[in-house]
């Protein structure tokens, strides 16, 4: 089978298809144009129809030879060792590395930090609180609670007893003074 029994058979697209070269590549070597083509790589798509096909494509590999020895350019072949991708797991490793670290440092905040800082950047501290109350009723007696609790005191006394000396004065001596004070 040659390459014009081949043509006639299939077309471009379903060539492609089946080997996996670009139609544009195709179209460039079924239409002898080589320079567009790199040597390897036609040599290379030569050797793949021949296989796909069970054809004997050796008159256009020779012509592609010829072709290339008459226009040899400097090519330059670059072998690279595959690259091993190894970023994710150091990425992970990284990320669990920084929550550690983050978790340490605040640790590290909550434990050590210096307190008496710390109770200053705090809005409610019990202990800033509680002082200023306590250092108010130290400069102004008047407002203290024990004062407040005495007067309360003696007002509720005074008032039973203006109450019970009212009562005592209304009735005609029916109720003693002391059942009033126990309720």
């Amino acid at each position: 089978m040659q390459l014009n029994d081949i043509l006639q058979e299939h077309t471009v697209k379903s060539i492609s298809e089946r080997t996996n070269i670009s139609e544009e590549n195709l179209e460039a070597l079924f239409g002898k144009e080589f320079e567009l083509l790199k040597r390897v790589k036609a040599l290379g798509f030569i050797s793949i129809i021949e296989r796909e096909y069970g054809a004997d494509l050796s008159a256009l590999k020779k012509e592609a030879i010829g072709y290339y020895d008459t226009h040899r350019e400097e090519e330059s072949v670059v072998l690279d060792a595959p690259v091993i991708e190894k970023k994710k797991e150091k990425s992970k490793l990284m990320i669990v590395f920084v929550l550690l670290l983050l978790g340490a440092a605040t640790w590290y905040f909550i434990t050590q930090f210096d307190q008496s800082k710390l109770r200053d950047m705090l809005p409610f501290n019990e202990e800033k609180l509680v002082p200023a109350v306590v250092d108010e009723s130290a400069v102004k007696p008047e407002l203290s609670i024990e004062k407040a609790i005495t007067e309360a005191n003696d007002t509720t006394v005074e008032e039973a007893e203006a109450e019970a000396a009212s009562s005592e004065e209304n009735s005609t001596g029916s109720v003693p003074y002391e059942s009033h004070t126990n309720l």
